[in-house]
């Protein structure tokens, strides 16, 4: 997998804007420290940003009340986020996923929102698993929490 470099960030930038429906919250210097971190694979026009949780994460949110919202679901230290994936053109990103799932070889969670339907068949159609619920903007936007386990 190639992991991006700084002279990439333009390239990155364009893909993000022509999908600004779904990430109209990616920024530039987000994306800048993520290649220095070399959390950003670039291959194929897809993009693909994550890390590595150097702890136990809780994945699953709750409500306003303090519940869970559906089953709690906790990341566990060393499993992979996948915080987005974008692709230039339709029909690249599965096959960079899945060189993705090989070469990061570990649990795989990301979090995806509930009304996005075709990054919901995406996933599933990838061998991930809807495993919980999450949200974001306190509580008004509701989240899917997906997993790939290849065990």
């Amino acid at each position: 997998m190639y992991h991006a470099k700084k002279d990439d960030i333009e390239k990155i930038m364009n893909i993000f804007k022509a999908n600004r429906k779904w990430f109209p919250h990616v920024r530039e210097y987000h994306i800048k420290t993520r290649i220095e971190r070399n959390q950003v694979i670039l291959e194929d026009d897809v993009v693909i940003t994550y890390h590595l949780y150097t702890r136990n994460q809780p994945l699953s949110k709750k409500d306003k009340e303090g519940n869970n919202i559906g089953k709690e679901v906790m990341a566990e230290k060393g499993d992979c986020i996948l915080h987005q994936i974008v692709a230039k053109d339709k029909g690249t990103a599965s096959t960079v996923l899945q060189r993705f799932f090989e070469f990061i070889n570990r649990r795989v969670y990301l979090s995806v929102r509930s009304d996005n339907e075709v990054a919901k068949n995406f996933y599933l159609k990838n061998n991930m698993k809807l495993v919980g619920k999450t949200s974001w903007a306190k509580g008004t936007l509701p989240g899917d929490v997906y997993m790939y386990n290849e065990s």
